[in-house]
C-alpha cells in the first residue's frame, strides 16, 4: 500500500492551485443579497431589500449551478451574499453541495444561526465559517448594524468554536469603530479566534458612494496598515513575504488594464445566476444556467475578454509606476466614477502616503 505524505493544508492548496494552471477551481456563490444586518459600509447593502430578493434563483436552479460546478471540476466553494443563512432553503442547498464533495466555506453574519443550522454544521462541518464583528459592545453594534443582535452574534461564534468548527472573525475598521479597535481585538481573541482586520470601504454595487464617507482618513489608514497588517494586495503581490517598495514599483509594460489575479482560478456566481470572474467587475458576465453552457467555457471566455482590455485613454493609472501597490482597479473605478480608467482620489492619496512613509523610514512592506 502506498502512503501519501502528510502536508500542511495551506501548502497543499497552494501547490494544487499552482499546478492546476489557470483552471476554474474556486466558486463564490452569492446566494442572496439579503441580510438581517443593515450595515452602512456594506457594498451590497443597496440590494438588501425585497425587490432584489424577488430576482433570486430558486432552490432547483441553485442545484443546477452546483451540478455545473461539479462537472467543471470545481473543488472549493464559498457561500456568500448578503448572508446565505437568510435563505430558508440554505440547509438544503448546503447539504446538496456537501454531498457533491465540495470543500465549503460559509460567509455569514451568524445572526440567523438557529438550532437546526447549528446541528447541521456540527454533523456536516464546513471547511470554515467567516463572520465579521465590528464592535465590542451592543451600543456600537446597534449603531453599525441597525439591530440588537450583538449577544446572539457573540453566542453563535462561541458555540461554533466550542463545537470544533473553524471560525474566522474579521473586522472592518471604519470611522464608526476606529476608537474601539483594541477592544474588538481583545474580544475576538477572548473568543478563541484570530483578530483579522481590514480597513477598506468600497462603493456600493449600484454606484452609490454614500458609504465611502466612512473611510478612514488616509493617515489613520496608514496607521492601521502598519499596526495590524498590510494591505491584502501588497501581501498578494509579495507572495506572502516581506519585500521592498522598489520590488513593487515600476510602470507596467503595454496598455493592459488588468494587473491583478482576477480570473486566475476563481469565479463568482451572482444571486441572479450570472458568472463573473471578479466581484468588482460585473460586466461582462456569462449565463451559466443556459442549456449547453459550462463552467469551463464561461471561465475561459470571460478571461479572454478581460485580459484583452487595453487602456483607451491617456489614463493616469495606466502610466502610474505605483499601480501594483495601489487599491485601484478598473472594476472599483467604474463603480465609483462610472469610468473604468478613471483614478479614484482616495486610492491615490493612500498610495502617496504609503510611498512617502516607506521612503522616509526605509522600511519593508
Amino acid at each position: 500500500m502506498m502512503l501519501i505524505k502528510e502536508k500542511e493544508y495551506k501548502d497543499f492548496s497552494w501547490d494544487f492551485r499552482r499546478k492546476a494552471n489557470h483552471k476554474p477551481l474556486v466558486a463564490h456563490f452569492e446566494l442572496t443579497y439579503r441580510c438581517i444586518l443593515h450595515c452602512r459600509h456594506c457594498y451590497s447593502e443597496c440590494y438588501n431589500n425585497n425587490r432584489a430578493s424577488r430576482r433570486e434563483l430558486s432552490t432547483k436552479k441553485q442545484k443546477q449551478l452546483l451540478d455545473k460546478c461539479k462537472a467543471g471540476n470545481v473543488l472549493w466553494l464559498c457561500f456568500t451574499g448578503g448572508d446565505p443563512l437568510f435563505r430558508k432553503d440554505f440547509a438544503e442547498i448546503y447539504a446538496y453541495a456537501k454531498n457533491s464533495g465540495f470543500v465549503i466555506t460559509v460567509f455569514s453574519s451568524l445572526a440567523g444561526l438557529d438550532r437546526e443550522l447549528f446541528r447541521m454544521f456540527c454533523e456536516h462541518p464546513p471547511f470554515k465559517i467567516e463572520t465579521t464583528l465590528n464592535s465590542s459592545d451592543a451600543g456600537l453594534y446597534h449603531k453599525i448594524t441597525k439591530t440588537n443582535l450583538f449577544e446572539r452574534h457573540i453566542d453563535a461564534i462561541k458555540k461554533l468554536i466550542n463545537a470544533g468548527i473553524y471560525v474566522r472573525v474579521k473586522t472592518l475598521i471604519t470611522k464608526q469603530n476606529l476608537h474601539q479597535v483594541e477592544r474588538i481585538k481583545e474580544l475576538v481573541e477572548s473568543l478563541g479566534a484570530v483578530f483579522t482586520p481590514s480597513a477598506m470601504v468600497y462603493a456600493q454595487l449600484n454606484g452609490n458612494k454614500d458609504n465611502t464617507a466612512l473611510r478612514l482618513h488616509p493617515q489613520d489608514m496608514l496607521m492601521i496598515t502598519k499596526k495590524y497588517g498590510h494591505l491584502s494586495k501588497l501581501r498578494a503581490q509579495a507572495g506572502e513575504r516581506k519585500t521592498t517598495l522598489k520590488d513593487l514599483t515600476g510602470r507596467i509594460r503595454g496598455k493592459k488594464v488588468l494587473s491583478c489575479a482576477a480570473g486566475i482560478d476563481t469565479f463568482w456566481i451572482t444571486a441572479r445566476g450570472r458568472m463573473i470572474v471578479c466581484c468588482d467587475i460585473r460586466k461582462p458576465d456569462y449565463d451559466l444556467l443556459k442549456s449547453g453552457n459550462s463552467v469551463e467555457e464561461g471561465f475561459y471566455s470571460l478571461n479572454r475578454t478581460l485580459r484583452s482590455w487595453r487602456f483607451k485613454t491617456d489614463s493616469l493609472c495606466g502610466k502610474c509606476k505605483y499601480r501594483r501597490i495601489c487599491s485601484w482597479c478598473p472594476g472599483r473605478a467604474f463603480i465609483e466614477t462610472g469610468n473604468s480608467e478613471e483614478p479614484v482620489g482616495y486610492f491615490c492619496e493612500l498610495t502617496k502616503r504609503l510611498v512617502k512613509d516607506q521612503e522616509e523610514n526605509k522600511s519593508r512592506i
